[in-house]
């Protein structure tokens, strides 16, 4: 029995296949259907005084987009946010200013990061 199971595994890893990475990136991170310009955005961050310190209303964050590690050790920037308000200890209102941006990317201001949760949705009138 252990002999069938080395042979299967090594059988196994003989023919392991390879997949070149893609020149574009995928296209669930490439989705027009993100925020843009003029959208209001949630941020968490830790609430440490640093962040207390470092982010204020009406600085600008540049926002992130962060590869998974299997995919580019890469991360590459996708636009700017304007901090609108402090909603409480740990989250931020604000406003996409420039480019688009998704739920997961991080937005940067000197060493704070920003995790950016979710967008504000319009209530129906």
């Amino acid at each position: 029995m252990l002999l069938l199971i080395t042979s299967l595994i090594m059988a196994t890893s003989l023919h392991a296949i390879t997949y070149p990475f893609p020149e574009n990136e995928p296209a669930y991170l490439n989705d027009e259907a993100v925020m843009k310009v003029g959208t209001k955005v949630y941020l968490f961050c830790s609430g440490t005084e640093e962040v207390r310190k470092t982010i204020n209303v009406n600085d600008v964050l540049t926002v992130y987009r962060e590869y998974p590690a299997d995919f580019s050790l890469e991360t590459r920037e996708v636009g700017k946010v304007r901090i609108l308000s402090a909603l409480g200890e740990y989250y931020f209102e604000a406003e996409v200013a420039e480019g688009y941006v998704q739920p997961g990317n991080v937005a940067i201001k000197g060493t704070v990061a920003c995790y950016i949760t979710s967008f504000k949705k319009r209530s129906h009138q």
